[in-house]
């Protein structure tokens, strides 16, 4: 039995890895993508989580839930990319990535982003923004810009046709950080 699951998982697991290999999109054309450009100067240790899920996988992903089960489906519907980029920065290295944090907030702004919540305290910063759809009754991406006094920074970029009344039901089934919490949203 335990070699039945082991070959489904290693067939799994090609199948996913086949059907990414084959995706030739170019998600920069898409409206709600944004390119943070090189993070990795600043990326310390081993307390790094980035997530990379394309539209095949979350298509692959919406075609195994159960559309009952925190209406996963219809959350998953229409997104093409989750890009989620966390980690550890020295303390050293902090004050050069808020700078680039600014530089974001500008060239989001300047590229018809709306900023929805932004957060300066001495414990975090944060920025958030979504991209409005040429209608304005949609979103087509939204992106979050995060760190926190302990050196703890998140950046994420979801694309595709985003509904915010479930995006944080996403956020918990990706455990993006952030989103889940409270405190962030509730900005003055």
């Amino acid at each position: 039995m335990k070699n039945l699951i082991k070959l489904l998982f290693v067939v799994f697991i090609f199948a996913a890895s086949v059907s990414l290999a084959q995706n030739n999109e170019d998600y920069t054309k898409f409206p709600g993508y944004f390119n943070f450009g090189n993070l990795s100067h600043f990326i310390q240790g081993n307390n790094v989580t980035e997530i990379n899920i394309d539209d095949h996988l979350l298509s692959m992903m919406n075609g195994s839930t159960d559309n009952n089960k925190d209406d996963l489906a219809n959350i998953l519907h229409g997104l093409k990319l989750v890009k989620v980029y966390s980690f550890d920065v020295k303390l050293k290295e902090q004050k050069e990535l808020l700078g680039k944090m600014n530089e974001m907030d500008e060239s989001l702004t300047s590229k018809n982003w709306n900023r929805i919540v932004k957060v300066k305290e001495p414990d975090e910063y944060t920025f958030v923004y979504i991209k409005p759809a040429g209608n304005n009754k949609e979103i087509s991406g939204l992106v979050v810009a995060t760190l926190e006094k302990n050196g703890k920074a998140t950046f994420v970029n979801i694309v595709g046709n985003i509904n915010m009344n479930a995006i944080g039901k996403l956020s918990r089934k990706f455990n993006i950080p952030s989103f889940n919490r409270k405190d962030t949203l509730d900005v003055k």
